[in-house]
């Protein structure tokens, strides 16, 4: 447990960037075998990087917003698959400290390897029974879930008037619940353009009781394990981590597109990429445009972890500022990557091409709900004062 939660902020970076060769390596064959591979799972178990988000208490990193945002900027630089995939494992193995201490403690404590994934989304039936809730559910997109030890999934506590229960603060009951995976069905379906690597297979909960030891409620999440950056809650804790993967793709279709220019790069009849007045103010516009959007979301983040440090209770429309905030990172990433591919002609078109493999990555993480644009609404709601 200690030797995890010894390593310092800087020496995660650091154990990422290390990996850069083999994952590079292994980029191909988990796009082949639509899942992380076996030595990737090893690195990652090895070097506590599936673990960065788990609270020291439990043998985890612990790590705060900046580094978290780092690494997984870092590592989906290296490859927008394998980046995705631990990057969902790591954020949803946070939430390891939102249920009950104990139950963590045997699911993930002292065990590097052993990692959350599933689809939250309320596509369970669930009702309470004895101390745990009867449950069972359909559930698509698990990220991770080739090589998860827990699947989890989500759903509204349903009451015999066939309505949800609503908490005493008057919200409905949103449960978010974890299984072993022995206990899911595994159903494939993961086949797409971008992010084939990802292992994000569609599952079903067969019905089965499970102990409220092992859930929690999303809108309510109260922390039992770890410290205050738990305070961001389920779904920005999940917003962090889509927001150092959009900055690391985006980042590598840049540096992609810098190499097909130098390389000398041109139609024909025309001059060379690197010549045209036109291409170099653009690439100049987009460095900056990601550099301004890479300090936005370490801004937000950054003051809301203060804020909790401070003692403070984050409330609804914070949430709605860091979710508009890594929307927004998103949306300009999207351009970005779409941008670079464009300009690199047949070099992007034909494989193997890492900067199409940018391109088609980030078109489909660019779907996720936790990106949804629909968060620029709220938070102007909130401003508004529009109940």
């Amino acid at each position: 447990m200690s030797s995890i939660s010894a390593v310092s902020s800087s020496d995660w970076l650091e154990k990422a960037r290390a990996l850069r060769p083999l994952i590079e390596a292994e980029a191909d064959a988990s796009d082949r075998e639509l899942t992380l591979t076996k030595p990737v799972i090893e690195a990652f178990t090895e070097s506590g990087l599936f673990h960065l988000m788990v609270p020291k208490a439990l043998g985890g990193a612990e790590a705060d917003c900046r580094t978290v945002m780092d690494v997984f900027e870092e590592l989906a630089h290296q490859d927008g698959s394998i980046g995705w995939s631990q990057m969902a494992n790591a954020s949803a193995t946070s939430y390891c400290a939102f249920i009950d201490p104990e139950a963590a403690r045997e699911m993930v404590g002292g065990k590097p390897g052993a990692v959350f994934a599933g689809q939250f989304a309320p596509r369970g039936s669930i009702k309470r029974e004895g101390g745990g809730f009867r449950l069972s559910g359909e559930y698509g997109f698990g990220s991770g879930s080739g090589h998860a030890s827990f699947l989890g999934g989500g759903g509204f506590v349903m009451g015999d008037a066939g309505a949800p229960e609503m908490l005493p603060s008057g919200l409905p009951a949103y449960l978010c619940y974890f299984v072993p995976k022995s206990k899911v069905e595994m159903k494939g379906g993961w086949d797409v353009m971008g992010l084939r690597g990802t292992g994000s297979f569609d599952y079903r909960v067969p019905e089965q009781v499970v102990d409220a030891r092992h859930a929690f409620y999303l809108f309510e999440p109260k922390v039992r394990t770890g410290g205050p950056i738990y305070g961001l809650g389920a779904a920005a804790l999940a917003g962090l981590g889509h927001a150092g993967w959009g900055l690391g793709v985006a980042r590598r279709a840049l540096h992609e597109i810098v190499l097909i220019a130098r390389g000398g790069r041109a139609r024909l009849g025309s001059s060379s990429l690197i010549d045209q007045q036109v291409f170099r103010r653009d690439l100049g516009e987009r460095m900056f445009a990601l550099n301004s959007v890479r300090t936005l979301v370490h801004e937000v983040y950054g003051r809301m972890e203060h804020r909790l440090h401070a003692g403070e209770t984050l409330g609804k429309i914070d949430n709605d500022e860091m979710m508009g905030a890594t929307a927004y990172l998103t949306q300009v990433c999207e351009e970005i990557v779409t941008w670079a591919y464009r300009n690199a002609g047949s070099q992007g078109l034909r494989n193997p091409s890492l900067i199409q493999r940018c391109f088609r990555d980030m078109l489909t993480g660019g779907l996720h709900v936790f990106v949804d644009r629909r968060s620029y609404e709220e938070y102007a709601k909130g401003k508004l004062g529009v109940a």
